[in-house]
């Protein structure tokens, strides 16, 4: 493939990634009150470790590659799993239980933002016009889609600031975990490693959490019905486990804060996916809305050079 299909396709992978995280949301409401709030936080990533694990494994005695276990590796997926990925899913937990979901969808739109930030003091990536302009404008075209969520929304509200603050902690871990995992792929650790060495590192941090916080009890598991059961092998298979490997993969030749630009395109999907699952109206705006995200990421990650270099030949003209 030529340079520029190679980045058509990365967007094209990108697209698909979001696509995959918002069937999150559809496969939460599938399992309902089965579960509580920890385990469907943490069950689907515990689950994703063991299937993923012996595929690691097997990969490395294939292509005769030790496991990643002496300390100045294991420490990078220490700091990566403890607070990027153990930290965002245990922030958005209890940030859940304790602020509106509209106040959640709005903070979560500071992500891309604070990626920019992270990598711009981790991996010193520039934050072009071409990526400022990328982000308003996918920026404006998501808060078209989520009208409701900022009608709804009620910050300054006393009894929801520490649910919002806890949102705004899983954010920035978020950015964190996004930038940081950028940084291990740059040090040529393969997905496969960078996916299930830090779901593990998150995994056993979230035990305590099972038997102080949220005991889980096997009679919660077994009354779940094969549908509730299908949706906690989907968050483990697509959400925890193929759209990560996905996503690190783009980041062997993406810039994170170009990728994570991608995520804007997360509440179009969303709206999509509730009207094919739920029977939902898809609203005007949440289409047009769509179109701009869908347009400014494909600027940012397609054509970024090109309108680079088209706007430094107008300066110099």
């Amino acid at each position: 493939m030529t340079l520029e299909t190679n980045k058509y396709f990365d967007w094209l992978c990108l697209m698909l990634v979001n696509f995959m995280w918002a069937t999150q949301v559809i496969v939460i409401k599938l399992i309902g009150d089965r579960l509580g709030p920890v385990a469907i936080a943490f069950v689907p990533m515990i689950l994703s470790t063991l299937l993923f694990l012996p595929v690691l494994l097997y990969e490395g005695k294939r292509q005769g590659r030790a496991p990643q276990w002496q300390w100045q590796d294991a420490k990078h997926f220490l700091i990566a799993g403890l607070f990027g990925f153990f930290l965002l899913q245990f922030a958005y937990t209890l940030g859940a239980q304790r602020t509106l979901a509209a106040n959640a969808a709005v903070i979560t739109l500071s992500i891309p933002v604070l990626v920019a930030i992270a990598a711009s003091i981790m991996l010193g990536e520039k934050l072009t016009s071409v990526r400022v302009v990328g982000f308003l404008l996918a920026l404006a075209g998501v808060l078209m889609t989520s009208i409701p969520d900022l009608r709804s929304s009620q910050f300054g509200v006393r009894r929801y600031l520490v649910g919002d603050l806890l949102f705004l902690v899983a954010c920035a871990a978020s950015a964190f975990y996004n930038t940081y995992c950028k940084l291990l792929i740059d040090k040529k650790y393969t997905e496969l490693e960078v996916l299930v060495y830090t779901s593990a590192v998150a995994s056993m941090f979230s035990i305590p959490l099972f038997i102080w916080v949220e005991p889980l009890r096997w009679a919660e598991i077994s009354r779940m019905n094969s549908g509730a059961l299908g949706g906690v092998l989907e968050l483990a298979l697509v959400v925890y486990g193929a759209s990560m490997l996905l996503f690190f993969s783009i980041l062997k030749r993406l810039d994170v804060t170009q990728a994570n630009l991608s995520s804007y395109a997360l509440p179009f999907f969303m709206g999509l996916l509730a009207v094919l699952a739920l029977k939902e109206t898809l609203t005007p705006f949440v289409i047009i809305g769509g179109g701009i995200v869908l347009v400014s990421t494909l600027a940012v990650t397609v054509y970024e050079n090109e309108i680079l270099a088209w706007l430094a030949q107008r300066r110099f003209s």
